[in-house]
């Protein structure tokens, strides 16, 4: 079973709009659920800044470069 934790944020007006406008475009049951979202989008968008790191730096050999590539749904070659 998730436990749900609370916690108490201030959020700029810009933000604050975006992410009541999210959840209703997205028809997200509740505020609590545009901001799981959005951290959800941020933890991907890290993992994946994460993964393309790895890739270039220790990815030498051709299967985890096949494997990176894969992942990230794009080459890891540049193209000429």
């Amino acid at each position: 079973m998730t436990q749900a934790h609370r916690k108490h944020v201030v959020f700029d007006a810009q933000v604050m709009k975006f992410l009541e406008d999210y959840q209703t475009r997205h028809r997200l049951p509740s505020f609590s659920a545009a901001v799981e979202a959005a951290a959800a989008a941020l933890r991907e968008q890290e993992l994946k800044r994460e993964y393309e790191r790895f890739a270039s730096d220790y990815a030498a050999d051709p299967t985890a470069q096949a494997e990176a590539e894969a992942w990230l749904g794009l080459p890891m070659q540049e193209q000429e």
